[in-house]
This record gives structure tokens, C-alpha cells and sequence, in this order.
């Protein structure tokens, strides 16, 4: 059962980003005034030019020999130019606060409701998102989707391919695809339904006849898998291989030669992305890509510029720690920190565009405790703490 806590009931917006917001609106309205003030004084230079000019004609002189005008310099005013950059405005939305497990009280929604337009780059999470009204008709059809995924990856069994039309919470609209050889599932994923692209695919693995140790080697596998990424993408991609690990496939009779699988991080200035990136997985016998996820949803210019952290590692750890003292304060002597890294927290509902520069580099401080390690089907928890302003941005604890 998830809580949100009181913490979470105040704005977001920092009282120090609101005074800059109130700054920048003070500067802008004295940029108007100077432009106004520019104005008026080259309008009366003008007036006076027009009105010398008129009056200012040459007259009969009653002498017969009148002494020489000299000629009259022209009055030159110089208006410097002002130019000011309009500030986009945001579309309004709410920010809903992610739930937070407990079991004292039910699930409840909280939303932060802003009371002022901030510049994008103030803040990651006021007005960050625009919703993209996903079409009703989707650009790939069953029969292409159902192509598609038979020709995807070589050497599948032959089989019936049907696809179904769905949403994905991470990929958006979907056609899923199963290959059914009689009863059973050869392989299964996800179709982008506007894109065609694979977004997943799952293979399965038959125990039968397999030996015990793999046949290839991790850095076989790992040349396998970087090729697979380079031909199914154009132009070269910034990314950065964060994890590899075999995996025996377990059978009642004991465990059997299985894949290898790796994860590879999206860069975005020299930072790794949370969301963005593959997972490839590859038969430790035949060399057959048995699990594929590609995730690259976010534009370049969604993130913000990257600086150096403020917030060190212990703070932001100790931040996450509190907060999950809060929530269950009889776990606190057994919470464990699983990992602690600086990435982007650019995960995002795929129906919404970033706006610019609103992805932050925050820390993600991964934890859990004693009643998620003994229960497997509770999943580990998750905090976020920024790392330049040291506020928690997330956390997700459930029991």
C-alpha cells in the first residue's frame, strides 16, 4: 500500500526559485519601461528636427548685404537597440506526486498546483511535460505489425504471428505480437504502432538437449550484442554498457547453459540516462538474441545543462534514509543502500514530451530492507534526491 507524506504537500517550486521568477519579471518590467522611455526621446528628437526644419526657413535680410548663415548641424539621436527574449508559456498542469507504500493508510493522490509560470530552466518539474494526444488510427497496421515482428530477429520457428492493438506504459501505443508454435510461445513483445520499431522482444529458451556451461563466452557474446545494436540504428549512438552478467536457465533438474545479459545506458553529457538505452540479451549457445528492449524516448534538448553536483552522496543518502524512517520507522535497522549514482531522471509517461531543459541529474539512491528481502515479489526501493538543490524529488517504498 503506497502514502504520500506531508513533505510532499508543499509546493515544489523552491521559495528561492520563486524570488528568482519574481526578479526576472521585475527586470523584464524595467526593460519595458526603458524601451518606452527610448521611444519618447527619439520621437521629440524627431519633433524637433521637423519643427527646425519648417520654421527655421531663411529670411529676407533688410541689409543689402546680410552676413553670412552658417549651416546648421542636424541634431543626430542615437536609440540603442533593446531586444527581450519572450519566456515561453507553459501549458498549466499538475504534478502528481508518486505514491509512497504503507500500511497504515490507503493510497491517496496529492497534486501540487502552481500559482506561477516558471521559466524552464528554473525548475524540472513545473510545468515539464506536454501531453501528445496519441492518434486513433495507428500509422502501422496489424498485417505490417505482424511482418514486422516475424522478420525481426532470424532463425524463429515457424509458427502463427498475431498482434494485438494495446498501450504500454513505456512505449505508449503498441501493437503486442506472440508467436505460437501449437501451444507454445516461441517468442512475444512489443511493436512501436506509429514507428514500426521493436520496442521489446522475448525468445524462449527450450532446456532440452542443452548442456550444462555455456558454449560462448562473455566477450563473445558481448561483440553479439553490440553489432545487433549498431545494424538495427542509424548514425552513431552515445551510450555505455552499465551492466553484464550471465544467466544459467533453471530447470527442475538443475540449472542448464542459459544467456548472457547486458544493459546499456543512454549518455547525455557524460551523465547516464535512467530510462533511455537497450537491453540485450544473447543464447549463451547459439549466439541468438533472446531478450531485446531499445527505449530512446526523450529529445536532446529535454535536459538540463549538467553541472557539477552541490549535493554530496552522503547527503542525498541520508535525505532518502529519513524520508524511509517516516514511512516505516521499524525497518530503519535493517534498510540496506543497494546503490547510490548521479544519473538523469528522464523516465516519462511516452503519451507527454519533455519540454526543454526539465530532465535533472539527480541522485537515485536504490535501498531496501528486511521485509523486501525476504518477500520477492516486493521490488527494492527507489528515492531521488536532486543533486543540486539536495530536495527529494521521489521515493518509492512499499511493503
Amino acid at each position: 500500500m503506497k502514502d504520500y507524506s506531508d513533505d510532499f504537500n508543499e509546493p515544489y517550486l523552491p521559495a528561492r526559485y520563486k524570488e528568482i521568477v519574481r526578479k526576472k519579471k521585475q527586470r523584464r518590467l524595467l526593460k519595458k519601461v526603458a524601451m518606452i522611455a527610448v521611444a519618447v526621446i527619439a520621437l521629440a528628437g524627431v519633433y524637433i528636427l521637423l519643427s527646425g526644419f519648417f520654421m527655421g526657413s531663411p529670411q529676407t535680410a533688410p541689409s543689402p548685404t546680410p552676413p553670412p548663415t552658417p549651416a546648421a548641424t542636424p541634431l543626430q539621436t542615437t536609440a540603442a537597440a533593446v531586444t527581450t527574449t519572450p519566456v515561453p508559456t507553459a501549458i498549466p498542469v499538475t504534478t502528481a506526486v508518486p505514491a509512497i507504500g504503507t500500511t497504515t493508510r490507503p493510497t491517496a493522490g496529492i497534486t501540487v498546483t502552481k500559482s506561477e509560470t516558471p521559466e524552464p530552466i528554473l525548475t524540472a518539474m513545473a510545468g515539464a511535460f506536454k501531453t501528445v494526444t496519441p492518434s486513433t488510427t495507428p500509422r502501422i497496421t496489424e498485417q505490417q505489425a505482424q511482418a514486422i515482428a516475424l522478420t525481426a530477429f532470424p532463425g524463429l520457428p515457424v509458427g502463427d504471428m498475431t498482434a494485438e492493438l494495446a498501450t504500454s506504459p513505456d512505449f505508449g501505443q503498441v501493437w503486442k505480437y506472440t508467436l505460437r508454435a501449437g501451444t507454445t510461445t516461441e517468442a512475444s513483445g512489443l511493436l512501436d504502432a506509429e514507428t514500426g520499431s521493436i520496442a521489446t522482444f522475448n525468445r524462449t529458451i527450450h532446456p532440452g538437449a542443452r548442456p550444462q556451461n555455456p558454449v560462448l563466452t562473455l566477450g563473445n557474446a558481448r561483440q553479439i550484442a553490440d553489432s545487433t545494436i549498431n545494424s538495427r540504428n542509424n548514425g552513431i549512438l552515445s551510450i555505455n554498457m552499465s551492466d553484464s552478467r550471465y544467466v544459467p536457465l533453471a530447470t527442475p533438474g538443475g540449472n542448464v547453459a542459459g544467456s548472457y545479459r547486458f544493459i546499456y545506458n543512454r549518455i547525455i553529457q557524460d551523465h547516464p540516462c535512467d530510462a533511455d538505452g537497450f537491453i540485450v540479451s544473447v543464447d549463451a549457445i547459439t549466439g541468438a538474441i533472446t531478450e531485446w528492449m531499445q527505449r530512446w524516448q526523450t529529445p536532446d534538448n529535454a535536459f538540463m545543462l549538467a553541472e557539477d553536483p552541490v549535493v554530496p552522496k552522503f547527503d542525498a543518502v541520508y535525505t532518502v534514509q529519513a524520508k524511509a524512517k517516516s514511512i516505516y520507522p521499524s525497518s530503519i535497522s535493517g534498510l540496506h543502500i543497494l546503490s547510490a549514482d548521479i544519473r538523469w531522471k528522464d523516465r516519462h509517461d511516452p503519451a507527454t514530451t519533455p519540454r526543454p531543459s526539465t530532465i535533472p541529474l539527480a541522485w537515485k539512491i536504490v535501498f531496501d530492507d528486511e521485509t523486501i528481502r525476504t518477500n520477492p515479489k516486493l521490488s527494492p526501493g527507489v528515492g531521488w534526491v536532486d543533486a543540486q538543490t539536495g530536495e527529494l524529488v521521489e521515493i518509492t517504498y512499499s511493503h
